[in-house]
């Protein structure tokens, strides 16, 4: 039996560019596919070797909690022969990354938080109450389109949410439950952020218009002595998507020296 959970892992896009080139793994975040990432696959495939997870195509995960999380993704890891890699996460996935990277730091590069969370506030906290409390009431597509109003409420969020609420149409209600049920779990434990290596190099990137975690991104940045923050002006919190360019070239930049 141990066996067999040891062998448990997520499926994964793998686009090999050559051996000496280095790793990047792509987290999506609740909802999202390897699809969320086409911009980033297009782009950082012609620099690195990467492996973008699909964490919602394998349902015989009944049960998850976020260190069984990473331990699928380490399995994941292993099984595609990747040592060490640059992570990158995006919203609710920032968190998955954070906790790997302090139970797996010898797996990790660097940190990429597209539109980082680092801390459930009280708007967050009402948000995730609705979705627990009514989540047998109500179907869980009006839910999803109800949370991706109200984080990407303006005219030009409109594309980066209408792709999420799109992909989000793949998850089938009880995956949508399986998630949902992980958040809690992780909001009441997130003491463990200080945990980790002051050597682990962590870059955020967050939308100007990212209205429910921006400043406490900030905040907890300017608490760590590894950490910067670039603001993407005009861009609410799918940066990764609206303002693809930009987000690119920030995270390029940032990582060029290790090309």
């Amino acid at each position: 039996m141990a066996d067999e959970e040891n062998t448990e892992r997520f499926s994964a896009e793998v686009h090999f560019k050559n051996d000496s080139a280095h790793w990047f793994v792509f987290v999506h975040g609740f909802g999202g596919s390897a699809r969320t990432w086409k911009k980033q696959i297009e782009f950082f495939s012609g620099h690195y070797n990467l492996l973008v997870l699909e964490m919602h195509k394998k349902p015989q995960f009944n049960e998850l909690d976020i260190d069984k999380v990473c331990r699928l993704i380490n399995s994941t890891l292993v099984y595609h022969g990747v040592k060490k890699a640059h992570f990158m996460g995006f919203s609710f996935s920032t968190l998955i990354c954070l906790r790997f990277a302090i139970l797996y730091p010898e797996k990790v590069d660097t940190l990429i938080m597209g539109g980082g969370i680092v801390k459930f506030n009280l708007r967050t906290n009402f948000l995730l109450y609705l979705a627990i409390t009514f989540k047998q009431w109500i179907n869980y597509m009006i839910l999803y389109r109800f949370f991706a109003y109200i984080i990407l409420p303006r005219k030009n969020h409109r594309r980066s949410r209408s792709i999420f609420v799109a992909e989000a149409r793949k998850l089938g209600y009880d995956e949508f439950c399986k998630w949902v049920d992980l958040i809690p779990e992780t909001k009441q434990s997130l003491e463990w952020l200080d945990e980790l290596d002051n050597n682990i190099q962590v870059l955020f990137v967050s939308g100007s218009e990212d209205h429910l975690f921006l400043k406490d991104t900030q905040r907890h940045t300017e608490k760590m002595g590894n950490a910067r923050i670039k603001i993407i002006e005009n861009c609410g919190h799918v940066c990764s998507i609206e303002q693809y360019d930009r987000f690119n070239n920030i995270v390029f930049e940032y990582l060029q020296p290790d090309i």
